[in-house]
C-alpha cells in the first residue's frame, strides 16, 4: 500500500498541475459538470492516497475496515478511469460531462489521470485485495481461532 500512497501523492501533484494547464491553456470555462466532477474526483482521489498511507503503515487486521473501503473505492474508480481515458483518447464523446481538451491540457490530462491515476487505483485495488484476501502479515494460527 506505500507505493499506493506514493503514486495517489503523484496523482494528487500532477492533478493540481493539470487544472493549471488546463485553465491557463482551455480557461476557466469548463461547465459546471466537469468542475463539480473534477473537485470530486481530486477530494476522493487525495483521501484516499491519505487511507493507502495509512494502511501500509498498519497491520491488515488493524486496518481490515479502512482496505475494504480502498478496495471499493479503487474498484469503482478503475471503472471510472476507463470512462475517462476513453473520452480523453476521443473514443466516447460525452458533452454534457466533458469535452476533449487539446494540445497541452491533453497531454497534462494523460500524465495526471492515465499515467499516474490509472496507476494508483490498480495499485490500490491489488494492495487492497491482497491485504483482506490474504495477508502476509498475519500468523495463520492466529486465524484459526
Amino acid at each position: 500500500m506505500g507505493v499506493a500512497a506514493l503514486l495517489g501523492a503523484c496523482f494528487v501533484v500532477s492533478h493540481l498541475a493539470t487544472v493549471v494547464v488546463t485553465c491557463v491553456v482551455e480557461g476557466f470555462n469548463w461547465g459546471v459538470n466537469a468542475w463539480i466532477l473534477d473537485i470530486m474526483g481530486f477530494i476522493a482521489g487525495f483521501f484516499f492516497a491519505i487511507q493507502c498511507w495509512l494502511s501500509s503503515s498498519r497491520k491488515s487486521d488493524d486496518f481490515r475496515n479502512g482496505n475494504t473501503w480502498i478496495c471499493v473505492w479503487a474498484f469503482v474508480t478503475f471503472g471510472v478511469r476507463i470512462l475517462d481515458t476513453l473520452m480523453l483518447f476521443g473514443v466516447v464523446k460525452w458533452s454534457t460531462v466533458y469535452i476533449t481538451p487539446v494540445g497541452a491540457a491533453l497531454w497534462s490530462n494523460i500524465v495526471s489521470e492515465v499515467v499516474f491515476g490509472m496507476a494508483f487505483t490498480v495499485t490500490a485495488l491489488v494492495g487492497a485485495l491482497v491485504l483482506l484476501i490474504c495477508p502476509q502479515d498475519v500468523d495463520p494460527a492466529q486465524t484459526d481461532n
